[in-house]
């Protein structure tokens, strides 16, 4: 699905941006949230690109790191970035799986 794709790189990039702005003063949460921005826009729009379901996995991962890392990195001195990891985690991840699943899957013709 083209849209999941599009969506995914939207949401990384919003990552990025996140990380500059809501990651101010805690330099392990800038650098976490810029990197994973990095992996979840470029593995969405080579996925895109390429129609490797492999790109989408990598995608639905770094989501899935997004919705954890608050809990292991102890966001608790930044709320705002917290809240945000956890919502994009929580969508990138799941349009990732689908997105993984849905390329993933053949296509059956009748002759």
């Amino acid at each position: 699905m083209r849209s999941l794709s599009i969506v995914n790189i939207i949401l990384g990039l919003w990552l990025i941006f996140a990380g500059f702005t809501m990651g101010r003063g805690a330099p392990s949460i800038m650098a976490e949230e810029i990197l994973l921005g990095i992996i979840i826009a470029g593995s969405s729009f080579a996925a895109l690109r390429t129609g490797n379901s492999g790109l989408n996995w990598l995608a639905a991962l770094a989501g899935l790191w997004t919705l954890l890392a608050p809990a292991v990195i102890n966001y608790t001195a930044v709320p705002r970035a917290r809240n945000n990891d956890i919502t994009l985690g929580v969508i990138v991840f799941i349009f990732g799986v689908v997105n993984a699943l849905y390329r993933g899957a053949p296509v059956r013709t009748q002759l």
